[in-house]
């Protein structure tokens, strides 16, 4: 069932840098940020409710009524679920500053640079001991990103890595990946540390926290030029994509914690990433981005290369 749960929120969350990018042309970073995650609240919470307090919708029909539980934790729950916490601020932030620089195509591959981060925290906290098959995963993970502008091949055999590592946005994706490869094993070993065990829940509470730590620069106005070019009515300026945005990010995580919480991290993460393979064929398709063919191979490459890693 793990994968299953994986692939629906690879699918849906493959949809959210476009929808993001499309944003961003009238809002700032962080308002869109906030504003994804702090209206994906609701959903969240119901969607949580649902799958951990009324089990009887899991078996068949409908519950006359629910009754709450709480969950049992220790302190390495605490550490863990508020350690996750700051990650994915800085993470969230990184990446929609990244998407607001660079083309949606570019950064989302980058963002799943992070099996070889996702290994060794893993192996740390987790035990999870990599072997070699793991350690050539990292090597073709490393491959696929320079094969994101093979293109430039042509004007040098460096040319790739020197165009990505200047490119607007692109270092802080890969910062931002780094976070996150990071993060996932937090909210695995914070799972570990719930009785009984909910991927849900700690989805519900990581966002709630993340949205208070993301609230600050959200009504930070910056300058007066600012305020007047992206005031917070550019929010509601493509109210289709606002609403997408939302509701996918409430119900993609439900997705993404169950199947966290019931399968492998390394495995379950680099499912993840089947998502930007994806998103270059939406960007290629609904925002008219080029070089997909590179940034296809170079996508496609490093999810072998994460297959690898998990295997």
């Amino acid at each position: 069932m793990s994968v299953f749960f994986a692939l629906v929120a690879t699918m849906l969350t493959s949809f959210l840098p476009i929808l993001n990018k499309r944003l961003l042309r009238d809002a700032r970073p962080a308002q869109v940020a906030w504003i994804t995650n702090a209206a994906s609240l609701p959903i969240l919470a119901l969607g949580t409710l649902l799958l951990t307090q009324c089990p009887i919708i899991r078996q068949s029909g409908l519950p006359l009524s629910c009754a709450v539980q709480m969950p049992h934790v220790d302190g390495v729950f605490v550490v863990a679920l508020l350690a996750s916490v700051v990650l994915n601020w800085a993470a969230t932030l990184l990446s929609t500053v990244a998407l607001s620089k660079a083309d949606a195509s570019l950064v989302s591959p980058l963002l799943t640079f992070n099996p070889a981060f996702t290994l060794l925290v893993a192996w740390v906290m987790l035990g999870e001991v990599p072997g070699l098959r793991q350690t050539l995963g990292v090597v073709v993970v490393l491959l696929g990103v320079y094969l994101l502008e093979i293109e430039e091949a042509q004007t040098g055999l460096l040319a790739p890595l020197h165009l990505l590592l200047h490119q607007p946005g692109t270092l802080l994706a890969i910062l931002a990946s780094a976070l996150w490869g990071t993060t996932t094993a937090l909210e695995k070993l914070a799972i570990d540390h719930m009785t009984p065990k909910s991927g849900p829940v700690v989805a519900l509470l990581g966002t709630f926290l993340m949205v208070l730590l993301l609230t600050p620069g959200a009504l930070w106005s910056g300058s007066q030029e600012d305020m007047q070019k992206r005031r917070w009515k550019g929010l509601v300026a493509h109210p289709r994509a606002l609403a997408l945005t939302v509701l996918i990010a409430g119900i993609a995580p439900l997705f993404g914690f169950t199947a966290i919480a019931l399968g492998l991290v390394g495995y379950v993460t680099t499912l993840f990433k089947l998502s930007a393979v994806l998103t270059i064929l939406w960007a290629w398709w609904l925002l008219g981005e080029g070089q997909i063919r590179s940034r296809l191979l170079g996508a496609g490459v490093m999810v072998v290369g994460g297959l690898l890693v998990a295997a």
